[in-house]
């Protein structure tokens, strides 16, 4: 795994992804130049590559922002609950698995079947990441003003270095960062796998059903694109569904 989008880095995303990046496939191209080509042609490649790699981060950067369910944006990146992110996707929510447990009573786990007729937000990230970090406080500002309706918030950390692996750290780093809502310590990533990940961090909202019903993909107010607003927008919505159809 791969990360991006580090605070200060020059064409810093706002998301941090699980692959290869275009600048290492642009050098290693480079360098494989370098051995029967003349040097001119060398240095045509490589600032030819070096372009391509630019373009396609930005690409991916914007996209990253964007609900994949979603077609439609206002313009002006202002609200407007009756066109932007119509939702047509749902999708059954895998049971998260595995452990430990943090701020749950006796380490105990949450389920979605345990929650049923209530609605449940799961948020990927990483301690060592800085986007998710962004993402920290408006995840909770969004449990305290859900906090009397039942909407559950769940972490689940899942680590790319050594470092994020060992539960004692994200233990501490939950502890320091003021985190109150149930964590999922994804030590293996087998939850990251289980349900298809790809960046980080990733929020996703589950209706009363059980199904994921919006995901974000990258940090909520990146470029203004208010995530934090248009979340608990689509909270409130959910919260009027029906229990059960």
């Amino acid at each position: 795994m791969n990360r991006c989008a580090l605070e200060g880095e020059l064409f810093a995303m706002p998301i941090c992804y699980d692959r290869v990046t275009m600048s290492q496939l642009a050098q290693a191209d480079a360098d494989r130049a370098k051995v029967d080509e003349p040097e001119e042609i060398i240095r045509i490649k490589t600032r030819r590559n070096t372009t391509f790699a630019i373009l396609i981060s930005s690409a991916v950067a914007v996209g990253g922002l964007i609900f994949f369910t979603h077609t439609i944006q206002a313009q002006d990146k202002s609200i407007n609950p009756s066109t932007a992110y119509a939702s047509t996707a749902t999708v059954p929510a895998k049971e998260l698995t595995g452990g430990p447990w943090l701020n749950t009573f006796k380490n105990a786990p949450v389920t979605f079947a345990s929650r049923k007729g209530k609605v449940t937000i799961v948020h990927f990230w990483t301690f060592g990441c800085i986007n998710c970090k962004h993402n920290l406080a408006a995840y909770a500002r969004c449990q305290e003003q859900f906090a009397k309706k039942e909407v559950q918030i769940i972490g689940v950390p899942t680590p790319e270095f050594s470092e994020e692996k060992v539960t004692s750290s994200v233990r501490q780093r939950v502890k320091e960062l003021g985190i109150t809502y149930p964590v999922l310590v994804d030590t293996s990533g087998q939850n990251w796998n289980r349900w298809n990940q790809r960046y980080w961090p990733t929020v996703y909202l589950i209706d009363k059903q059980g199904r994921i019903r919006y995901n974000w993909e990258g940090e909520l107010e990146y470029d203004g694109n208010h995530g934090e607003a248009i979340m608990a927008h689509h909270v409130e919505e959910l919260l009027k569904e029906p229990a059960m159809n």
